[in-house]
């Protein structure tokens, strides 16, 4: 069997194949076609161990794929870009498994070259650029540890990202989250203000929420995060927090609230939480504010966060 008989082994789809055929022969002699076949098949493997559950044996034919890499041809940068997407894949399967190192070890986001920083498109609708995407899966691990040693360690990342896209939506978040756990919130709050004025998207709503002080704009905010969200599925943890906050002060809205989280989950097939069953009982004996009142306290809210984005910026 030839290298172009596993390439062919491996357009078919008979991955297992082509991976007990080419270990062998890349053992035997490690020359630019069976090197190539061995990293391309590797990453095929990996991906399906992960499927597999065998997490293990996946992370390992990951490590491998680390130590082949420099060893082969890849003047085209596509063995770059794929061991990059096999990094994602990697941290998409195992909590322990850090982007971020791995992205400052490689020192990988100077090595994008400008194609690798632009959108794409399949089937009609934009795809990510490959540095984007990189960038994303960095700032989710910033996001569950957010610490000063981890933004710091971002920023530069962040800094690259920016040259390349600077009026990106996303990288103008993360920008926010570094000023955040950096304790310049007031910083943070006037990005999130500054894109509010022209982009009216839920999760900045949200997360402005979550950096905003005043309990009273916490909840208009949180309003227009539920206002903008067209998917109810994604609106009911959200109703959650919101129903808690009124619960002292405007019970009825609160039940409302409370009631359209339930009703999402239960068509969703989640799980009812019991925190989220105990604030229903505790609103059992209230009556449910009707949906014309329930509109014009959303309507008030809007005006309180129009004027809130509006104003000058904190100093």
């Amino acid at each position: 069997m030839e290298v172009k008989d596993i390439f062919e082994l491996r357009k078919q789809g008979k991955i297992e194949e082509a991976y007990n055929a080419i270990r062998p022969m890349y053992a035997a002699h490690k020359g630019h076609y069976t090197t190539i076949a061995m990293f391309w098949i590797g990453v095929d493997v990996m991906r399906l161990r992960y499927k597999q559950r065998r997490l293990e044996e996946a992370y390992k034919l990951f490590q491998s794929l680390l130590r082949l890499y420099p060893t082969m041809d890849d003047s085209s940068l596509s063995g770059q870009a794929t061991l990059l997407r096999a990094a994602m894949f990697v941290f998409d399967h195992d909590t322990n498994f850090s982007i971020l190192n791995f992205v400052l070890e490689w020192d990988i986001i100077t090595k994008l070259t400008d194609d690798d920083w632009l959108m794409s498109e399949s089937n009609g609708h934009p795809v990510q650029s490959l540095g984007m995407r990189i960038v994303g899966r960095v700032f989710k691990e910033v996001e569950g540890k957010p610490t000063v040693e981890m933004a710091l360690k971002a920023a530069p990342i962040l800094a690259e990202a920016l040259k390349h896209s600077p009026y990106n939506l996303n990288n103008q978040r993360y920008k926010a989250m570094v000023y955040s756990i950096m304790g310049k919130r007031n910083k943070a709050i006037n990005i999130y203000r500054h894109l509010l004025r022209t982009r009216h998207k839920s999760v900045l709503y949200k997360e402005l929420s979550v950096l905003v002080v005043e309990q009273p704009l916490k909840i208009a905010l949180l309003t227009r995060a539920i206002a903008t969200q067209r998917d109810e599925k994604f609106r009911q943890r959200m109703r959650f927090q919101l129903a808690n906050m009124l619960f002292n002060t405007h019970k009825p809205y609160a039940k409302y609230e409370i009631e359209k989280c339930i009703s999402a989950r239960k068509a969703a097939k989640y799980a009812i939480t019991w925190e989220m069953q105990n604030l229903s009982n505790c609103l059992k004996e209230v009556s449910t504010a009707s949906e014309i009142d329930h509109r014009a306290f959303y309507q008030a809210q809007a005006a309180i966060v129009e004027k809130y984005v509006k104003a000058i910026d904190i100093l």
